[in-house]
């Protein structure tokens, strides 16, 4: 499977843990381009401090500062995937020389981002490969190193796991918003045990795109559920 370009929506808590890893298996493997954007128009708040490289500052710049570091370059932008932006992004793909696959990560805590995603990747025309990784609430101290990633796609005629909106109420009918420049986001507070969900969210999500550039993907497979706590994980 070749991946010809790459969107990430998102660079908080499991985002930072992703991005550099991925980009640096975007640039090296051979079925891949190293075309990376990331979109986050968020700002650091109080509540990141114990999972996140900064507290302060907008989350692309403080991005771009850690990705500059270790010598990878600065792709985040300071601003927030919406519908008009992602069709866009599947226009170029279309007049593209290169029609590979266009993989997109909602690395977000939004499930009416997530729907949106689906919904636009589903009516453009083009190969694709959709993967959102996310943590459980940390309400429950014995639970609460859990998360899960799904995944679903097309390649040509084919299918790549199952609409994550026909699987789960919370995606095809979402409770919140998609995020944008000055609206009132409600944030949950955050806590320590969330640091080892996220870096296993985004560790799932390099191995699920490795698969896929590997040509090992399973492709009657669209989830998977881990439990820190248990060290067990659950695929269907």
């Amino acid at each position: 499977m070749h991946i010809s370009a790459t969107t990430i929506i998102g660079a908080g808590g499991t985002g930072q843990f992703l991005i550099p890893g991925l980009m640096r298996v975007l640039k090296y493997h051979t079925s891949s381009n190293y075309d990376i954007s990331v979109f986050d128009g968020d700002e650091f708040e109080d509540h990141n401090g114990e999972r996140q490289v900064h507290t302060s500052g907008t989350k692309a710049d403080r991005l771009n500062d850690l990705l500059t570091q270790q010598l990878l370059d600065p792709v985040c932008r300071d601003q927030f995937m919406s519908e008009s932006k992602l069709r866009a992004i599947r226009q170029r793909d279309a007049r593209s020389s290169d029609p590979g696959v266009r993989l997109v990560i909602a690395a977000v805590d939004n499930d009416a981002t997530r729907k949106m995603c689906i919904d636009v990747l589903l009516d453009c025309p083009g190969d694709f490969l959709f993967v959102t990784p996310g943590n459980s609430d940390a309400a429950d101290p014995d639970g609460a190193i859990k998360g899960n990633v799904l995944w679903f796609g097309r390649i040509g005629d084919q299918m790549i796991g199952i609409n994550p909106a026909l699987l789960f109420p919370n995606i095809e009918i979402p409770g919140d918003g998609i995020p944008r420049k000055g609206s009132c986001l409600e944030h949950a507070p955050s806590a320590p045990q969330l640091i080892p969900a996220n870096a296993l969210a985004a560790a799932y999500t390099l191995t699920i795109v490795q698969n896929f550039l590997d040509d090992r993907m399973p492709l009657q497979a669209s989830h998977m559920f881990f439990n820190g706590r248990t060290l067990t994980t659950t695929a269907n």
